[in-house]
């Protein structure tokens, strides 16, 4: 039997590093147990929050190693998703199969995206299709076209790749809730439809969707966790509130400063963090202020 994404929210994981830019696992474990029992569905490794492209296939190894041995020490079933996109299709399947060997549950696969100029309809479906056909672990579609050269899946062609029996969701992090709208009318209920960010999480459950793939949730899974459940519950002026006041840390953490600055949200809020690799540079003093200023607004959790 096909496995099934639960609704909810998942964050995708920061990869933690040390002073010398190695992994430090220990905080991955840390960070794991942190969230275990905060409300989230699942763990998304290896996205773009992840540094993929920064990671070598031994580290991505050994990061999915150490977080499937982590949740089996606490007794967790949550999934984890492991980002398995690559830039040709027998290498996101080999990404995929490695994946599959060392604990994931999920491959998030982003569409290759370095011959942009080739990469039509046709074969980005072809390219999806041939992935799910190999791959050992179901595949989630991962549409961000800011990882991704600009290229924006539509609504028909991810109806399309749901057809597949090996293709169960997507995480579109475009912010197009019209075409989310029209998507969850085009596709089979099983098809799990994630908004890619807690800004648009609202508008997202109220066209169909079942939850996000959140970076604020990294450093605040209660309170975005806590949005759904408003919204599951039927208080959407709640909800609308507490969307809109989540939107500045949210794009602090993502558009705005990135993966340095949810590294650097962490270490405010929770005490570790690090930094990214290079090139990718750490905040700047003033830039660290004004996040903090973000982050000073957000609602406390209790822990």
């Amino acid at each position: 039997m096909q496995k099934t994404l639960s609704s909810g929210i998942y964050p995708p994981l920061p990869t933690f590093f040390d002073a010398q830019e190695d992994l430090d696992l220990a905080t991955l474990q840390r960070h794991i147990r942190r969230l275990a029992n905060t409300g989230i569905a699942g763990y998304v490794l290896m996205g773009s929050n992840g540094e993929a492209v920064h990671l070598t296939d031994e580290e991505r190894a050994q990061v999915l190693s150490v977080a499937r041995e982590t949740l089996t020490e606490l007794g967790s079933e949550q999934p984890i998703v492991a980002g398995c996109g690559a830039q040709s299709t027998r290498a996101t399947i080999a990404l995929a199969t490695q994946a599959a060997q060392y604990g994931a549950d999920f491959a998030l696969i982003l569409p290759p995206s370095y011959y942009k100029g080739r990469m039509d309809t046709r074969a980005l479906i072809h390219h999806f299709q041939v992935v799910a056909d190999e791959s050992p672990l179901p595949v989630v579609i991962y549409n961000m076209p800011a990882s991704a050269a600009g290229i924006d899946l539509d609504a028909e062609t991810i109806a399309t790749l749901s057809e597949h029996p090996n293709i169960v969701g997507v995480k579109d992090s475009s912010g197009n809730v019209i075409k989310l709208a029209r998507l969850v009318s085009m596709v089979k209920p099983t098809f799990r439809i994630f908004a890619g960010s807690a800004d648009f999480l609202l508008p997202t459950l109220v066209a169909g969707g079942v939850g996000a793939v959140a970076a604020l949730a990294n450093v605040f899974p209660r309170t975005v966790c806590h949005l759904q459940e408003l919204y599951a519950q039927q208080k959407l002026e709640e909800a609308r509130i507490l969307q809109a006041r989540i939107i500045p840390a949210n794009a602090a953490v993502t558009s705005r400063f990135g993966i340095a600055g949810l590294k650097a949200a962490l270490e405010n809020v929770v005490g570790y963090g690090g930094r990214p690799r290079l090139p990718l540079q750490p905040l700047t003093p003033q830039e660290a202020q004004k996040l903090q200023e973000i982050l000073s607004a957000m609602p406390q959790e209790n822990e």
